[in-house]
């Protein structure tokens, strides 16, 4: 039986609700070269919303900044190289990682393999970001490259209208690795 599926009679309607989520019945989203799958179950609140985001190797997004919300994340898999302000610092499985909202950062997937981090936001702004520039999908894997490409100007613009901003390039390979090998990037 799964966590679903029993309800008891005379319950009101919010505990009758989804209690939790697999990903077989997650909403998903392929978003900008990565998977995007929102944890929180149908019907629940979205405050704190929890996104579990898988990153290919060499992924970087663009360096930006949160105006209103820190952008936080568990690191499940995987291996990233994480810019804030100025400092760098390198994330393995189990970190958690707390970047303050204002401050320009960015982050490097330095593993073989994809980095898998389940952000948890304040509120669900950037949800609603992936939502506006993502494709829904019910595969869950990486996309194929190219599969949800948008221009810079466009991803400038749809940063804006959900209060964050692009300021800057992803963090460059060399860097990331210069900060593996204990030199300062």
């Amino acid at each position: 039986m799964t966590a679903n599926a029993r309800q008891i009679e005379g319950e009101p309607a919010a505990a009758r609700r989804a209690l939790a989520t697999d990903p077989a019945s997650s909403r998903a989203w392929w978003f900008l070269g990565t998977l995007a799958v929102l944890r929180n179950p149908r019907g629940a609140s979205l405050t704190p919303t929890v996104i579990e985001l898988t990153v290919p190797p060499g992924g970087s997004p663009p360096r930006h900044v949160h105006h209103r919300a820190d952008d936080n994340f568990l690191l499940l898999e995987g291996e990233v190289v994480v810019r804030c302000g100025g400092r760098t610092l390198a994330a393995r499985p189990g970190a958690y990682v707390a970047l303050p909202a204002g401050v320009e950062h960015t982050f490097r997937v330095v593993s073989p393999g994809p980095a898998r981090m389940l952000l948890v936001h304040a509120d669900d702004e950037f949800l609603r970001f992936i939502q506006a520039v993502g494709t829904p999908t019910a595969d869950l894997r990486i996309p194929p490259p190219g599969a949800n490409d948008i221009t810079r100007q466009e991803l400038i613009a749809a940063g804006e209208a959900h209060n964050f901003s692009i300021v800057g390039e992803p963090l460059a390979e060399a860097d990331a690795r210069a900060v593996l090998a204990g030199a300062s990037a």
